[in-house]
């Protein structure tokens, strides 16, 4: 901090040791005490994670009480604003920073921080003072804070017990703990039924409010997403910061009640490829694809929402399939394009999933399939029981072909962005390496790109 600055550094630090005085006598002579508060939690007596998960759980709910220093801390903040202390800190802030209105809110959050870290920590240390006058500082100048997440995921479960797949984010496996999570008894609040993540992410990071840990989030979720098919989702995230001023602490929950529909398996051997997935791809995903109030809509992002629909939306397994088929329709056909359809898609998706040691005849004829189920519905049909038994006696359950359409489109969604070429172009070059042999190469170095995360 320039030296300029020293006498407000000092100020900042001579406030503090007057909160601690103020409640060291408070506690000492008896008019500062703690209340009891009711909590509540769920007491884990039967947890097992398993490859599917939490797939056997059971839980009591058990109420407690702990201290608190509500009323305390209120009376506290009162009496440290009408000192000399408060004031004198105040007159250097706007000396500094100017904006004397504003500052006083400031200073009012870092007195209230002050009084709850020398309140509910009793080991509070010198160190700890530092910090917070630090953090302040930095409040004060606008920069970036250390912030981040607790996410509650569905949808992808752990073998390892912890994967760092980038710097500041961490996934592990689900344990008790995560699950025995304390709540005041009375707040506003619902009280949550017995959570069962199938992974928890924690993401950490130097930035400024919620809006971008809620980006953090979205973003992390959608690379997941892609990683594998599965359908992944946060249920709830607490948000933190380290932040005294500005907000970035709350509990978002999603509403969502279901289990993630399809659930991927992570492996210890998919940990090189996951870092470097998320290492390609937390630079190229469009923004489109998890930010709320984007406008932006095109053939890429249409494709991601069918592909999340089709994993996301429970209901009859010709609507998933019509969701996925109608994915690979954005990115595989040309707008104007209207004669020989399911030709042109599966020669095009063939070629381009073929690279990636699938059986194109195969894929050919998945596609052909779930093209006759996507016009089916489409026109207000359903499966027929014969129909369905023919498919069942080809791919042992209607699913299994469901997964395939989808893992086609996560593929083709890949690859396309990582291209960085427009739609057209890129149909172009899938047609022209029929053809052309210097096409096919050219097709094969994009596809080549992606060959390191996608098996």
């Amino acid at each position: 901090m320039p030296k300029m600055n020293s006498k407000l550094l000092n100020g900042l630090k001579k406030l503090a040791l007057s909160v601690k005085k103020t409640i060291d006598e408070g506690i000492s002579n008896g008019t500062i005490q703690p209340e009891d508060e009711v909590y509540f939690r769920w007491k884990v007596e039967r947890f097992q994670y398993t490859d599917k998960g939490v797939t056997d759980c059971s839980a009591r709910g058990e109420y407690f009480t702990k201290h608190s220093w509500i009323r305390a801390i209120i009376k506290l903040e009162e009496f440290v604003k009408h000192s000399s202390e408060y004031a004198a800190t105040l007159e250097d802030l706007a000396n500094v920073f100017g904006k004397r209105n504003r500052l006083s809110n400031n200073l009012d959050k870092f007195v209230g921080k002050l009084i709850h870290q020398y309140l509910y920590d009793s080991k509070t240390k010198e160190t700890d003072i530092d910090s917070l006058v630090t953090t302040f500082l930095k409040d004060l100048r606008k920069d970036p804070v250390k912030c981040g997440a607790r996410v509650e995921v569905q949808g992808v479960v752990l073998r390892p017990d912890k994967i760092e797949p980038s710097f500041g984010i961490t996934l592990r496996q689900t344990k008790i703990e995560d699950l025995e999570i304390e709540v005041p008894a009375y707040s506003f609040a619902p009280r949550r039924s017995l959570p069962d993540p199938s992974a928890i992410m924690n993401i950490e990071f130097l930035g400024r409010g919620p809006a971008e840990i809620q980006k953090r989030v979205e973003q992390a979720i959608t690379i997941l997403r892609l990683f594998k098919v599965g359908s992944v989702v946060w249920t709830t995230y607490q948000m933190y910061s380290e932040s005294i001023t500005g907000m970035g602490h709350g509990t978002l929950t999603s509403g969502r009640r279901t289990t993630a529909l399809e659930r991927y398996l992570a492996i210890q051997e998919d940990i090189p490829k996951l870092k470097k997935f998320w290492q390609t791809m937390s630079g190229s995903i469009p923004a489109s694809f998890f930010e709320v109030g984007v406008a932006k809509t095109d053939y890429l992002t249409i494709a991601y929402k069918r592909y999340s629909d089709a994993l996301l939306e429970n209901g009859l397994i010709e609507k998933r399939i019509t969701n996925a088929m109608m994915g690979l329709e954005a990115l595989f056909l040309k707008t104007g394009e209207i004669q020989e359809l399911l030709y042109r898609l599966g020669l095009r998706i063939s070629k381009l999933i073929g690279f990636f040691e699938r059986n194109s005849h195969e894929i050919k004829s998945i596609v052909n399939d779930s093209y006759k189920i996507r016009s089916l519905f489409v026109h207000g049909g359903q499966l027929s029981y014969r129909k369905k038994k023919r498919l069942e006696s080809k791919y042992k359950d209607v699913k299994n072909l469901l997964l395939s359409v989808l893992d086609y489109l996560r593929i083709s969604i890949i690859v396309m962005i990582i291209s960085k070429k427009e739609k057209d172009e890129f149909i172009d070059l899938i047609d022209d390496s029929f053809i052309d042999r210097k096409s096919e190469e050219k097709l094969n170095r994009v596809v080549s790109q992606a060959k390191e995360f996608i098996w």
